[in-house]
């Protein structure tokens, strides 16, 4: 694609990457500019709305390839720093996801008590990001297994 891999490290702080060299700095810096110029020209003129579009898509088409690249260019070290903050990070997601779901069933376990039990005594949204949790680990697992 356009950018390269070794123009960009993994994120301190937050998800995704940051410039490590002037090239990293200098393909943000053209591509902030074509986003706002592209959606400067859609405000003044709505059927340009489109460029705007391509534009962002091609950023994020561009950006999740490089993102994908980065531990082949990234030495071993950075690499298990950062599958150790992934791993921390969906710990911490689930352990809040089911706080949550264990706080809400308690709010309304009056509720329970006289209905049917049709229904989850919790937000279903939160079963759903736990199931769908659970397909990506399971799917995950089996595929590194067979590798």
């Amino acid at each position: 694609m356009i950018g390269k891999p070794e123009w960009f490290a993994y994120r301190i702080f937050g998800w995704g990457l940051r410039p490590k060299t002037w090239q990293g700095w200098l393909y943000i810096a053209v591509l902030a500019l074509l986003i706002g110029g592209s959606v400067a020209a859609a405000t003044v003129y709505p059927p340009m709305a489109w460029v705007a579009g391509i534009v962002l898509a091609l950023f994020l088409i561009d950006m999740l390839h490089i993102m994908l690249q980065l531990p082949k260019v990234s030495d071993e070290r950075e690499n298990y720093h950062q599958l150790l903050i992934e791993r921390n990070c969906s710990f911490a997601a689930i352990a809040a996801l089911l706080l949550v779901a264990f706080y809400q069933a308690y709010q309304r376990r009056a509720l329970f008590e006289t209905a049917s039990l049709t229904s989850l005594p919790f937000d279903w949204s939160i079963a759903v990001v736990l199931l769908a949790m659970f397909i990506v680990k399971v799917g995950s697992t089996l595929y590194l297994w067979k590798r």
